[in-house]
C-alpha cells in the first residue's frame, strides 16, 4: 500500500465532505450531508461523490496497471480483501457499508473492460473510483489563494499557482494513453 496514494484518497473525501477514518490500511468515509439518491453507476464520476452515503475504501495504487481480468485474477486475494467478511466486520459494524476501490484504470477496450468490471462486481466490489477522476477533482477544489494544513493539498496548491495545471496540461497529464 502506498501511503501517499492512501492520503491523496484520504484529502479527496475530506474536501468532498466526508468524515474519514484511516483503519488498518483503510479509509472508512461517511458522508457529512444528508444523501436522498442512490448510485446506481459502478465507476464512480466526481459529479457522484456526493451520492455515497458510507463506505470502506482500498486504495490500489499500482498506477503503472490496469485493471485487467489478468491483472485481478493474479492479485485476487489483495483486490478482494475489503469483500472478505472477518476484515469486513473488524472495520465497522454496520452492513450498510459500500465496498469501494480506488483503481489506477480499466482497460480501454470494452470488452476487457466489461470483463474486468464483472469480475468486481461478482466478487462483491460495489464501486470503483479511478485515481485521475480523484487527482482531478482535488485539482478544481484546491483554491490557489488558500493555504492548507494538508502537505498534500499544500503540495498541489503550490503547483496550481505555478500554473503546472494549465488546461492543455492537466488534460494530457490525466488522460493520455501510457
Amino acid at each position: 500500500m502506498s501511503i501517499s496514494a492512501l492520503e491523496i484518497v484520504k484529502e479527496f473525501f475530506i474536501l468532498n465532505n466526508f468524515y474519514v477514518n484511516v483503519k488498518n490500511g483503510f479509509l472508512i468515509v461517511k458522508n457529512l450531508k444528508e444523501i436522498g439518491k442512490e448510485i446506481d453507476e459502478f465507476v464512480i464520476e466526481k459529479e457522484k461523490i456526493g451520492f455515497i452515503d458510507k463506505g470502506i475504501v482500498k486504495v490500489i495504487a499500482w498506477h503503472t496497471l490496469k485493471f485487467t481480468p489478468s491483472v485481478i485474477k493474479n492479485f485476487h486475494s489483495e483486490i478482494f480483501e475489503i469483500t472478505n467478511e472477518k476484515i469486513y466486520k473488524s472495520l465497522v459494524d454496520d452492513k450498510d457499508y459500500k465496498k469501494i476501490l480506488v483503481v489506477p484504470g480499466l482497460p480501454a477496450t470494452p470488452d476487457i473492460r466489461n470483463e474486468s468490471v464483472k469480475m468486481l462486481k461478482d466478487n462483491g466490489i460495489e464501486h470503483i473510483i479511478l485515481f485521475p477522476t480523484i487527482i482531478s477533482n482535488l485539482i478544481e477544489k484546491i483554491d490557489e489563494r488558500n493555504l492548507y494544513q494538508s502537505h498534500t493539498l499544500e503540495i498541489i496548491r503550490i503547483l496550481k499557482f505555478y500554473k503546472f495545471f494549465s488546461e492543455k496540461k492537466f488534460e494530457k497529464l490525466l488522460f493520455d494513453e501510457k
